[in-house]
């Protein structure tokens, strides 16, 4: 029997558009963090576990260092925390 899993929601920011690396990084933090929250959230005995949300802040910070890291050496650094505005139905918001 094989699992179909939906790809996790990955906002892409500005930095990954020049850099691979961290693009794969910002994949990478998605899917642990998907599967992260699924764990919490199906198991009883790690719902409002102080461990468990350590733990999960701590692969969040992991590669947040990561991306951080390399975006310095490529410098690419002002562009991680900036991402593209997000369209609704398909039209850009009017200002």
């Amino acid at each position: 029997m094989t699992v179909i899993l939906d790809k996790p929601k990955v906002k892409h920011s500005k930095a990954s558009e020049d850099d691979v690396r961290i693009w794969w990084y910002e994949e990478l933090e998605a899917e642990i963090l998907d599967f992260a929250k699924y764990c919490v959230k199906k198991s009883d005995i790690l719902k409002g576990d102080k461990v468990a949300t350590a733990m999960l802040s701590r692969v969040g910070k992991s590669i947040n260092n990561l991306k951080i890291s390399s975006s310095l050496s490529t410098g690419t650094y002002e562009d991680l925390f900036k991402f593209k505005k997000e369209k609704k139905n398909g039209k850009s918001k009017k200002r």
